[in-house]
């Protein structure tokens, strides 16, 4: 996320400066320093929208987030303001945007610990995102003929998976994970690739 490239909120959601930075003057004078792409990103990003200040942007500034935390890291030395601004949004008692303020602190961990999805969304997929739709239901075909949907999110990898799984069977050791793989089949009925327990493969 080092890029302003990637972060036209204030362009795109055409959010008022002056409106818009409730979020950032919550933060520490040192991350407010840090890196200039938390500007734009989180000034439209207050827990609950002060007077005045428009609902949809910031209901759409934290979309944008969700979005950007899926595929971008940003600096090792913003990473713990922004956790932390993450964090405070998901205690704050009566905030409207806890739900969303934890999925972006979910993305960004996954993006830290895995490096980000790789492919970026479909037309679908991005117009879901952006109305706040992050998951749907996936069919798993398991030996025996036997089916099973499983929720998948933005940043869901084949590890979360096969833990899933191998939970509901009472596997819950470590080594137990590295048994497992997951293949794609496709429309034509073609086995492709594979993600093990230890893969960083995301699945959407």
């Amino acid at each position: 996320c080092s890029s302003d490239s990637h972060m036209g909120a204030r362009g795109l959601w055409r959010v008022p400066e002056l409106q818009a930075g409730a979020a950032l003057d919550s933060l520490p004078p040192q991350a407010r320093r840090v890196s200039a792409w938390a500007s734009p990103a989180l000034r439209p990003l207050p827990p609950t929208p002060p007077h005045g200040l428009n609902r949809d942007s910031c209901q759409k500034g934290w979309r944008l987030l969700y979005i950007l935390t899926a595929y971008y890291k940003c600096s090792e030395v913003l990473k713990p303001y922004l956790l932390w601004h993450l964090q405070e949004t998901c205690r704050s008692p009566g905030a409207q945007f806890q739900g969303i303020a934890k999925a972006c602190e979910q993305n960004l961990r996954k993006t830290f610990q895995f490096g980000g999805r790789r492919e970026f969304p479909s037309s679908l997929e991005l117009k879901a995102m952006v109305a706040g739709r992050s998951a749907k239901r996936q069919l798993f075909l398991l030996p025996g003929g036997i089916e099973r949907h499983l929720k998948i999110k933005t940043c869901s990898v084949a590890l979360d998976v096969i833990e899933e799984m191998c939970y509901e069977m009472g596997l819950h050791r470590p080594e137990a994970l590295d048994e497992y793989v997951i293949f794609a089949v496709t429309n034509g009925g073609e086995v492709w690739g594979q993600a093990g327990g230890g893969s960083p493969h995301f699945l959407l």
